[in-house]
């Protein structure tokens, strides 16, 4: 079997677990930020770049600064961090913009429920950027395969 093909199917059930996971409990288990990780280290060493973990590092900086004022969530900062050891550079900016065109997407949902129904819950509970984050990084994944 093609490793590339499993790798994807890999991240399909991780990623689909995540959005369920984030949209239910607003949480990303380290476990599986860590067997995300795992396999994108794996796809670091089948290419043979390690080039690789430039971009991780430097989202993994901006994401801890970013977690420090309270903008985004921990685990989202890793979930993205894990899933761009897997992303060539040249997607990582049109990644980025898919991820907040999504997330602003969850957003203007979340609020537009939020007026509809007068529930404070819709926006007391926070955005599962996990959702996005997901999304956006499998787009980025494939593309890089």
């Amino acid at each position: 079997m093609n490793i590339k093909l499993l790798m994807v199917g890999l991240m399909l059930m991780t990623n689909f677990y995540i959005i369920f996971h984030d949209i239910k409990n607003r949480e990303i288990s380290n476990n599986i930020i860590i067997s995300i990780t795992i396999v994108g280290l794996f796809s670091i060493y089948i290419k043979g770049d390690i080039s690789y973990l430039i971009s991780p590092l430097i989202i993994l900086s901006i994401g801890f600064i970013l977690f420090r004022f309270n903008i985004i969530a921990g685990g989202d900062i890793k979930l993205f961090t894990a899933t761009s050891l897997m992303i060539d550079q040249k997607y990582l900016l049109l990644v980025t913009c898919i991820i907040l065109c999504i997330g602003g997407l969850q957003a203007y949902c979340q609020y537009s429920m939020y007026k509809l129904t007068n529930n404070k819950n819709w926006i007391d509970r926070g955005i599962p950027y996990g959702v996005a984050i997901s999304i956006g990084s499998l787009f980025g994944i494939l593309a890089s395969m």
